[in-house]
């Protein structure tokens, strides 16, 4: 089999992309999910607390203890609305999140064919295989690594905030939580942190990856610019018949030329009608076509000019029938005098 060491062709991509297979990172769409979880959180932690807060109040009332047996439907209740309230919002944005991180990575795609089943996947070999690839290889020292990172975040929050929780020992419940929920949302926000750069990572490998998988060999490559341009015979007659008609109009349009300027690379054909007109290029061209002007304009007897200042100049900023500018005048007006039989 032919080394596949040559990179995909925007086709390959864009085949791979129909059969769903795209650059597609889980530790960025879960990075996403955490982030906007952990800001709708800090958001709407006072409302949380306060949902707490009614209902320890409303578990430790008077009348709750005095009659429990009574009471205790109503608690449930109360505990089942507070749950509610407090977990389906951000439930509903950890869905939104995580939509939004997906359309990130791979935009509105549709491949229902990665849901057909995959017989290979069942071969024993195949599964072996991928256990022990490359790919699984690092993503377990990004497992390792993020657990040293996450390990080391938790002990210099702990340390940090040691001796304010041994003070809390003494205070009130209320100032327990608000110590405590700060301290929760400091080591989240590093964890958000240290997340997002081994998403990054993630990211970037993924994408190693994929495009290592799309390699193709020359072979292919040569297959599929076959297949795009067609048999080499059918595009040559095709360029042929192309410029057939490109010179055939050309030549009509250099035979209505006042003059032809040339450089080495470029060819102009000038058309001048009287002083109620403006000077226009009706034709321009490079290489194989700037010699058919030439050729045209010598056959046409049409005055023609080695300028190739003027002529790259005009070239570079006109366009093909359109006016020559203000800022060109001066030369071109020399050129169409000597054209004319004028003396400069």
């Amino acid at each position: 089999m032919a080394e596949k060491d040559q990179k995909p062709t925007p086709k390959r991509l864009r085949d791979a992309r129909q059969r769903g297979e795209v650059v597609f990172s889980v530790d960025v769409s879960s990075t996403v999910v955490f982030a906007v979880v952990l800001v709708s959180v800090w958001l709407g932690g006072a409302t949380l607390f306060s949902l707490l807060r009614e209902l320890w109040l409303h578990a430790t009332s008077g009348t709750l203890l005095a009659r429990p047996d009574d009471r205790f439907g109503e608690l449930l209740v109360h505990t089942g609305e507070t749950l509610l309230w407090g977990t389906v919002p951000v439930m509903a944005i950890a869905a939104v999140a995580g939509i939004a991180g997906s359309l990130f990575q791979v935009g509105g795609l549709m491949a229902w064919q990665r849901l057909k089943p995959d017989v290979n996947r069942l071969n024993p070999a195949e599964g072996f295989q991928r256990i022990f690839s490359t790919r699984n290889l690092v993503n377990l020292l990004k497992m390792v690594v993020k657990t040293v990172l996450i390990a080391a975040l938790m002990f210099v929050v702990i340390r940090a905030y040691l001796d304010t929780a041994l003070k809390l020992g003494y205070a009130r419940p209320s100032a327990i939580m608000v110590a405590a929920s700060h301290m929760v949302l400091v080591t989240f926000a590093w964890a958000v942190v240290i997340y997002a750069v081994m998403a990054l990572v993630d990211y970037a490998h993924e994408h190693y990856e994929f495009m290592k998988q799309q390699r193709m060999s020359i072979e292919e490559v040569r297959r599929e610019y076959k297949e795009n341009e067609g048999d080499p015979t059918h595009a040559a007659r095709r360029r042929s018949a192309y410029f057939e008609a490109v010179y055939f109009s050309l030549a009509d349009r250099v035979r209505a030329a006042s003059a032809v300027i040339h450089s080495a690379r470029v060819a102009v054909a000038l058309q001048y009608l009287g002083e109620h007109d403006l000077p226009r290029v009706i034709a321009s061209g490079e290489g194989e076509i700037a010699a058919q002007i030439r050729r045209f304009a010598s056959e046409g007897l049409i005055p023609m000019e080695f300028e190739p200042a003027l002529a790259e100049r005009i070239f570079d900023e006109v366009p093909q029938d359109q006016a020559i500018p203000r800022a060109l005048y001066a030369p071109v007006a020399t050129l169409l005098r000597w054209a004319q039989g004028s003396e400069p």
